[in-house]
């Protein structure tokens, strides 16, 4: 189990390495020049607090960081399918392919990365540093 503890000097990235595009935001991320606590929830697991803490920190419920309405969630589990807090944390841990975007947390700051110059935005990453994979 992954406990979250954060700070103004390190990267904390939640991910799925099983996807090519939370792959290249965990090369923005490496090549942000800070200390960087990658998470990838296809190999770890996060307890339903830690998620709770993430979801603070985003200003978000933990279902919002589902996306009910993406093609992968409605494809598993149907169109229209309503879950609370509880099932979300559940969901999350044992289908973390689910995670549709990656999260990335500074200190006190946290954003859902859908594109890659949210994250460069966060964290002010030199592009021309990024080796992505």
């Amino acid at each position: 189990m992954i406990s979250l503890a954060t700070n103004h000097r390190q990267i904390i990235l939640i991910y799925n390495s099983n996807q090519k595009s939370h792959r290249e935001i965990y090369a923005y991320a490496k090549a942000a020049g800070k200390e960087l606590l990658a998470i990838d929830v296809s190999k770890d697991t996060i307890a339903g607090t830690v998620w709770t803490e993430i979801a603070d920190v985003l200003q978000v419920n933990i279902s919002d960081l589902l996306h009910t309405d993406h093609s992968s969630y409605e494809n598993k589990y149907g169109k229209g399918h309503l879950i609370d807090d509880t099932g979300a944390i559940k969901t999350l841990q044992k289908d973390p392919e689910m995670l549709q975007y990656p999260l990335a947390i500074e200190g006190n700051k946290g954003i859902e990365v859908k594109l890659y110059n949210e994250m460069l935005k966060l964290f002010d990453v030199d592009t021309a540093a990024i080796k992505i994979p």
